[in-house]
């Protein structure tokens, strides 16, 4: 009767303390760094739609050889471009979103998966299904 217990009390724990069962949609919100380290964005809350949006806050090369502001293929200014768009929260991630690729202006599938309270895992795709595709974790900016 001893080892019923102890598994139950084990799998009590193992299931309160997983981040799946935690989450809440909105603890994406925040300031977070790729893992190329050269760029923040600010996973934010669309106040019309409801959706999870991220914008590039910071640049740590926001300006070309010439001084200029850095652009996109399409001549628009990388430094507060909207880049992750119309994402919602089912379960235990966030799907049906896109990620924009302002270096070579290619839009691809994304979905967003918190993996630890300070992680996420970001896998952009050339598919719906995420089959062709790479992820990139990325980590929470400390803010004061």
């Amino acid at each position: 009767m001893k080892s019923y217990k102890k598994l139950f009390l084990l799998l009590a724990f193992a299931l309160l303390s997983s981040p799946a069962f935690s989450q809440k949609a909105d603890d994406i919100l925040g300031i977070w760094m790729p893992s190329e380290g050269t760029s923040y964005i600010q996973i934010f809350k669309a106040k019309d739609s409801g959706k999870y949006n991220g914008r590039i806050v910071w640049l740590k090369e926001p300006n070309d050889e010439s001084g200029n502001p850095k652009t996109d293929p399409n001549g628009d200014e990388i430094l507060r471009m909207v880049n992750l768009k119309d994402f919602v929260f089912e379960e235990d991630e966030w799907t049906d979103g896109t990620i924009y690729d302002p270096k070579s202006g290619n839009l691809y599938y994304c979905t967003i998966e918190m993996v630890k309270k300070d992680k996420l895992e970001v896998r952009g795709s050339i598919d719906p299904f995420g089959l062709v595709g790479r992820t990139d974790v990325w980590v929470r900016m400390k803010t004061k």
